[in-house]
């Protein structure tokens, strides 16, 4: 008997989690072409209005994890710091796979003074970028330079200026006078 219930109740479940990932990959894609128009906005450096425009797709489309990091980049940008830490989180739970959301994590948690937080992001997203990205080393260094890793802090800038970053450079040759700035 119960191989009987089995046997029809299965194909029941397998085509609903069928159309349910149909579904997911559906919205993804739609969603994907819908938020051209936000980044557009950040692009021309227009936080605010693109502020709105991710919030209102939010509304639809709440698990979205690219709204999420762009209306966090919008918040950084215009110093609402808990609110963009918020939605780089959203962000990070529903995608933990994009190394550009550790970065922006950890500039945010740099702005808020938690430099080992700060530190620890930045560290995840090397491992993403597979130690190729100049920026995410550059933000480590200087998150180490704030913690006391001055010996790391250089290899990381050494290594970034090795990438082709110029930031890096400018901070090794000022003796670490422009991290003192930020």
């Amino acid at each position: 008997m119960e191989w009987l219930v089995l046997f029809f109740f299965l194909p029941f479940v397998l085509t609903l989690m069928f159309f349910n990932w149909l579904e997911e990959k559906f919205i993804t894609i739609k969603n994907r072409e819908k938020l051209e128009d936000g980044e557009h906005l950040i692009h021309h450096r227009k936080y605010k209005e693109a502020l709105s425009f991710f919030t209102e797709k939010l509304k639809r489309f709440p698990k979205s994890a690219k709204a999420h990091y762009y209306r966090s980049l919008c918040n950084l940008q215009l110093g609402n710091l808990y609110s963009a830490l918020y939605d780089i989180e959203q962000s990070l739970s529903f995608d933990n796979t994009v190394g550009e959301s550790y970065v922006t994590k950890g500039k945010i948690l740099y702005k808020l003074e938690d430099y080992d937080g700060a530190f620890l992001e930045f560290d995840k997203a090397d491992w993403h970028f597979r130690s190729e990205n100049p920026i995410a080393l550059r933000w480590r260094g200087i998150a180490r330079y704030q913690i006391g890793q001055r010996k790391n802090a250089i290899e990381d800038f050494q290594q970034a200026v090795q990438l082709g970053d110029e930031d890096s450079d400018y901070i090794l040759r000022t003796s670490f006078e422009y991290i003192h700035k930020i």
